[in-house]
């Protein structure tokens, strides 16, 4: 129990949830940092300051974790779990690359086991199915698109969709040509009006080539015009794109199926990111702050040695300024502390000091104190 209820706004324990949210690098990991709160099970209190921990020892003495692509899997989990449902090429490249780095991470701890305990029990037992990722790579490329061949029939569309794209465009170059040749164009060469080639015409010759006009000029002088024998063509091409349009989702379909049986799975690996991005951002809060992880005990005693509030700290080095460190010890020896001094003489930050600290402490965070600090679990603030 906190008493008063305002005291976690008084003490500042909201403003440093907020700064930690600033180096999150993906919504979920974010949402985790909104459900902190200080904890009273010693276990647990151990296990997340451990993970902390261990993560600051990575970033500031190990090679980097390759975490770059974390996306919301979770939703398209839950997309694809439904019946007839299909996600769509960015929704798999998404998959795609949330999945390898997921196992880039395995393998980088794999690399280095037993070296962070606390962290690798994140995905123990957490299998890696590698056959998610080749399936979707038989079908995207390497920039998240499907592959012209991605099937024997999309093969054949695309390669038509080609033939007559190339077969319009020289019909359209011979009639420009011959426009030109006669005086009747425009200034400016062949132009799209709604998705056609067009050839730019001046207005009074508008006749004198059989089409269909799309668009004309602010002026009313030049009209663009898609000639009657690459309007056919055109049409075929435009034919062809709904055919191969009509093939790509069918594809699309077909991987969600074999996805599918795996949503399970997709889940556990959302929850690893999840879990990442969170250590990560109160690693990085760590570091910015000096912070260091305090010896933990069950009871509720404190000694805190060369400690500082952590956003007066913050402050003062954008002042390049110090903070004068304190010293406290509480125990069920010396349950009462006196703080006095005259007005104006930080008595009041440093009682907020040691209320923040321990709450930060009792939410798995690092503290801005010497390593030597003690810290137990209080039930009551």
């Amino acid at each position: 129990m906190i008493y008063p209820e305002n005291a976690a706004d008084k003490l500042g324990y909201t403003e440093i949830k907020a700064l930690i949210k600033t180096y999150c690098l993906s919504e979920m990991g974010a949402q985790m940092v909104d459900k902190i709160q200080p904890l009273h099970q010693f276990d647990q209190i151990n296990k997340f300051m451990r993970q902390t921990y261990e993560f600051k020892e990575i970033l500031v003495n190990d090679s980097p974790l390759p975490i770059e692509h974390l996306y919301p899997i979770r939703r398209l989990a839950e997309k694809a779990r439904v019946e007839g449902a299909f996600l769509t090429e960015e929704e798999f490249f998404h998959v795609l690359l949330s999945l390898k780095t997921v196992f880039a991470v395995i393998r980088y701890f794999n690399e280095r086991d037993g070296q962070y305990p606390n962290l690798e029990a994140l995905f123990e037992h957490l299998p890696i199915e590698k056959s998610i990722i080749r399936d979707i790579e038989q079908v995207l490329d390497i920039k998240g698109k499907i592959k012209p061949n991605a099937s024997a029939l999309l093969a054949e569309i695309t390669t038509n969709i080609s033939k007559a794209e190339q077969e319009a465009r020289k019909r359209i170059d011979q009639v420009f040509k011959n426009a030109q040749h006669s005086g009747w164009t425009a200034d400016g060469n062949l132009t799209v009006r709604d998705g056609r080639l067009c050839i730019p015409l001046l207005a009074e010759n508008k006749r004198k080539v059989k089409g269909f006009i799309h668009d004309e000029s602010a002026t009313g002088q030049t009209v663009f015009m898609e000639p009657e024998e690459v309007f056919h063509l055109n049409n075929k091409v435009r034919d062809l794109e709904f055919d191969r349009r009509r093939e790509i989702i069918r594809i699309l379909v077909e991987l969600t199926d074999r996805l599918r049986p795996n949503i399970p799975l997709l889940l556990a690996y959302h929850g690893l990111l999840s879990k990442l991005d969170f250590v990560r951002a109160k690693a990085l809060f760590a570091i910015e702050l000096e912070a260091d992880m305090p010896q933990l005990s069950n009871s509720p005693a404190l000694e805190l040695i060369n400690a500082k509030h952590p956003l007066l700290l913050l402050n003062f080095k954008k002042e390049k300024q110090t903070v004068v460190p304190l010293n406290v010890k509480i125990d069920d020896q010396q349950r009462v502390i006196v703080v006095s001094g005259p007005n104006a003489g930080e008595k009041s930050v440093c009682m907020k000091t040691i209320g923040l600290l321990l709450l930060m402490a009792q939410s798995g965070l690092l503290i801005p104190a010497d390593e030597s600090s003690k810290i137990g679990v209080f039930k009551h603030v």
